[in-house]
């Protein structure tokens, strides 16, 4: 019997949340002065997760962003707004990154954690998120306590149903673990394609594109066509986003 994605995170977070309830440190003030005064976007929200009281203490923006309210948007539910092919998936990664976390132990806002999804708004359809998460406190061993996790919808930048985490180190930019959802490639570019795909990345318009492989701009427009026809994609920008993951570009 295949166990319901809310109760693989129940399961998977019951051991850690017994560790940090032993812990007789003065930890977990909820604090949230700093987050009441900053600004989102209208299509963000954050929330913070804390493993120590396995609750979620605080948010903002949900209820604007996915519908739900701060009762409804909880622990215990959390899980269950993932869209069900993204579930399995999504559970490793929080696994992978909690692992991490919990090894090495960084400091309070000394990394990022991104993760790419869909998630479910009250009314029933699915939007695509990007979750964007960095230690907010730490216990006095330096175990990671609670999270403070930001959701940006991308549904109009990102299309593709992959599943995808980076880690990386907000000081220097350097990657420290990287996941992503392989997808199947049933499309190849030809020399000259992956020459006006480069150009593209690069933000030139057909007409200089034209110019640096001396061709002509309708040719361009042409490859171009061509090209979203290929991949299916909707526009440029989605296209070269989705050559950069595959390493095209």
């Amino acid at each position: 019997m295949k166990i319901a994605h809310s109760d693989q995170f129940k399961t998977f977070f019951h051991t850690y949340y017994d560790k940090l309830k032993s812990c007789d440190c003065n930890c977990g003030q909820n604090d949230f002065s700093l987050l009441d005064n900053f600004r989102l976007m209208p299509r963000q929200a954050l929330y913070i997760f804390d493993w120590k009281s396995n609750k979620i203490p605080y948010q903002k923006g949900i209820e604007r962003m996915l519908g739900y309210t701060t009762e409804e948007f909880n622990v215990a539910t959390l899980a269950e707004y993932i869209h069900p092919d993204d579930g399995d998936r999504y559970m490793y990664l929080v696994k992978i990154t909690n692992e991490w976390a919990r090894e090495l132990k960084p400091e309070p806002y000394s990394i990022e954690v991104v993760i790419d999804y869909r998630v479910r708004h009250k009314e029933g359809w699915y939007m695509k998120v990007m979750r964007q998460s960095t230690i907010y406190e730490c216990c006095r061993d330096r175990t990671p306590k609670s999270a403070m996790n930001m959701l940006t919808n991308i549904s109009g930048i990102k299309t593709d149903n992959s599943v995808n985490l980076s880690i990386t180190n907000l000081e220097t930019g350097a990657v420290y673990l990287e996941n992503i959802d392989q997808l199947t490639i049933d499309f190849c570019f030809s020399n000259r394609e992956k020459d006006i795909l480069s150009c593209l990345k690069k933000g030139m318009s057909s007409n200089e594109i034209g110019l640096k492989l001396f061709i002509s701009r309708h040719t361009v427009d042409t490859h171009r066509r061509n090209m979203l026809t290929k991949t299916k994609c909707r526009n440029v920008m989605e296209m070269v986003q989705l050559a950069a993951r595959l390493g095209i570009v």
